[in-house]
Formats: C-alpha cells, structure tokens, sequence
C-alpha cells in the first residue's frame, strides 16, 4: 500500500517497467519531479499520528517536516499543515492533512508518508479514513494529563485495523510532566510494554529525531503489487473550480500517470487524470505514481 497523497486512479497499470537500482537522491532532484517508482518497498513507510485534542500531534508533525528537511526550521513553523481558517483560529486539526518525508537513515534514503489526524471525538470518522491508508500509527500521549478519552478510541481505532502502534510521550517539558507515570499508564492500558514509549517534547524538538527512527523500524513496508492492474483507495478529497477533483489515495496495484482513464469502483463513472504528484507539504509534481518495486 504506497501512499500517493495526491493523485488519483487509473483504468490500467503497465505491465512492466524497468527496475532502477538502489541509490541516494540530492534534495535538488526531489524538488525536479521525483520518480517515486525508485523507492523500493522496503524503504516506504505509511504511518498517521492520532492522539486526544491538544496532545500535540500538529507540534510533533512540524518538527518531523524539519527534521527531515521538508521544510526551513523557523519560529514561525506552527501547525503547518493545518491549513483551514478554523484550525489556525482555534489551534486544533479538523481535517487530516498528509505530507511525504524524504529521510536518510543507516545509509538509505526512506520515504515517510504522513497523516496528521484530528483529535477531537467529532471527526473520529477523519481518523479511521485515513488509517486505511496506513500500516503504523504513533500514538501521542500528554505527559501531565495522560490517557484521555480520545487516546483510547483511537487507539482502538489503529488496533481494531491491525496497525503497529508506537506511543509517544510528549510535552516533557513541562513542569508537571510525569513520563514515567504516563508510561504505566500505557502499558496497564493498552498493554504496550513502558520501555517502548518515546519521550519527546515536540516543543522544543527533544528526541524528536527517535520517533522518526521508530517509524522505520517499527513500522512494516505496505504490501504493494506492481505488476497488476491499477488499484487505489481514495481517503480523502477536495474540489478546485478551476482544476476539478484532488484526490488523496493509498496505492494498492499498478502505475498511474498523466492521462490515464480512471474508473471509480463505486460508481463507475470514469475520469480523466490531469495531473499526479506528492504533497512535500505543497502540492509537488511527479510523472507518474507507482508502487513501488522489490529489489530481486
């Protein structure tokens, strides 16, 4: 399941293509239309971060972007992929918002697909869309107030989907702050043993650099088929007056690229694709999206 976070489906995939092999990009290539297909499998990971309102998933998802290089470190870095009027008003994510990380790790260069997900109990619908889309979540837990409500629905959520789920204890700066507590309560609650949790202030960026090393070695590759026809689930949508439909997909099968015939499943009605590409977090193109292929 590559995760395509902005592009749609197509009527049918290729039936081969040349396999490239493993190497390292420049961050002057990625920003030149990145050819997704060289990513092996092995180097994907699609993972959301879910947690209670205000537990500090859109603080951590910006300092993951950094960490990474997706983009500058600034002061001015908050909440930057909340992009609704309302969410930088109140300070809460409504609407999941994705973004694709390029992370060099043990010598190899991984590819992070991110959700960050909504909090609060209204949009729990928001959550589950977009764990389809995953194979892993982290779990983000206060550390001066602890599990709350939303904690444990999404976490059943993540588990009831049978995701890999990596706590992270957050806010550890702050003067209340009882990890140690936090971490019991995780392990009695949800049964994850306390020494896996991740401690982190996502504030100020301590350890953060652990929660990315967690995802790729906690968190398995999607099982992807390159070789079968086209097939994609969309997660999430939005409508441009002057574009048409942006869908946001999960790659199961196949290649898609500028021009394809698509055919949705559901109602079948067929489309056009006018354009594909990643979100880097701003809509970046791409020549095609492919799942990915598995070295031999």
């Amino acid at each position: 399941r590559a995760l395509a976070p902005w592009a749609a489906g197509a009527r049918h995939a290729a039936a081969s293509e040349p396999r490239a092999a493993c190497r390292l990009f420049s961050a002057a290539e990625l920003k030149e239309k990145p050819d997704m297909s060289r990513f092996p499998v092995e180097d994907i990971r699609n993972f959301s971060i879910i947690a209670h309102v205000d537990h500090g998933k859109s603080t951590l998802a910006d300092r993951l972007l950094e960490l990474t290089g997706t983009i500058d470190k600034t002061k001015k870095n908050k909440q930057v992929l909340d992009k609704l009027q309302v969410e930088r008003e109140r300070g809460i994510t409504v609407k999941a918002q994705t973004a694709s990380l390029f992370y060099s790790f043990g010598g190899k260069q991984y590819l992070l697909n991110l959700i960050d997900t909504p909090g609060h109990v209204d949009f729990s619908y928001e959550v589950s869309r977009s764990l389809s889309a995953c194979q892993g979540v982290l779990l983000v837990v206060d550390a001066n107030e602890g599990i709350q409500a939303q904690t444990v629905a999404n976490f059943f959520l993540a588990f009831e989907a049978q995701l890999s789920v990596i706590p992270v204890i957050n806010k550890i700066d702050l003067k209340n702050a009882d990890p140690e507590r936090v971490g019991k309560q995780i392990e009695k609650v949800f049964d994850i043993p306390s020494e896996e949790c991740i401690k982190i202030s996502a504030k100020l960026g301590t350890n953060v650099d652990s929660v990315l090393q967690a995802v790729i070695e906690r968190i398995p590759p999607p099982k992807v088929h390159r070789e079968n026809p086209l097939k994609a689930l969309v997660f999430d949508s939005t409508f441009d007056q002057y574009r048409g439909v942006i869908a946001n997909i999960a790659l199961f099968d196949g290649v898609v690229s500028k021009g394809d015939k698509i055919v949705s499943a559901h109602t079948k009605k067929a489309y056009e694709v006018n354009e594909v590409g990643i979100l880097n977090p701003n809509e970046q193109p791409t020549h095609k999206l492919s799942v990915p292929y598995r070295p031999i």
